[in-house]
């Protein structure tokens, strides 16, 4: 199954966005990790020069990042391919029309952060859903703070409000 997403800001004066794709969640057990990208660790489009391209396998519990403070984390960029399958080797394949900005978490981006309540203050606050967070993006803007972690992401690496497009083919999985 081809999917594929755009927008357009058109006239409007938006702000910038922090990510344009899409979410999904999968069974729990699907938490075998592979990728086509850039790893082995967690990197963005700001903090990526140090992750080689290449094929990694890892589990979704290992994709989780324990900050000090929640946030979001275990993105992986310039991804071509990825599958999370079952130990059994059943699952899915999402192959990107280009690179793609990947993760793969037990938790929702909400769990880290819910806005202004910020309830989640410390790491042990945090916990993993009986589920696989998939996040399929065409790009996420930069984290910043190469200032002792006060600085905002460089203009490069900022999501514009103007058009993207992009797109991913998913297959079934059988061993």
């Amino acid at each position: 199954m081809e999917v594929n997403g755009s927008w357009k800001a058109g006239n409007i004066a938006l702000p910038e966005i922090p990510r344009f794709g899409m979410q999904m969640t999968l069974a729990q057990e699907f938490d075998q990790f592979s990728w086509y990208g850039r790893g082995p660790w967690e990197n963005y489009s700001d903090r990526n020069t140090a992750s080689l391209i290449g094929k990694y396998t890892s589990t979704v519990d290992e994709q989780y990042v324990a900050y000090i403070r929640p946030q979001e984390n275990g993105n992986k960029t310039d991804v071509r391919w990825l599958t999370l399958t079952n130990k059994e080797g059943f699952g899915l394949r999402i192959d990107g029309l280009q690179p793609l900005s990947v993760s793969a978490l037990r938790n929702y981006p909400e769990d880290f952060d819910a806005g202004l309540t910020k309830s989640q203050r410390h790491i042990n606050d945090i916990n993993p859903r009986k589920a696989v967070v998939l996040h399929v993006d065409l790009a996420q803007r930069g984290v910043g703070g190469d200032n002792s972690w006060g600085m905002y992401p460089h203009e490069p690496y900022l999501l514009k409000a103007k058009e993207y497009t992009y797109g991913y083919v998913i297959s079934p999985v059988a061993k």
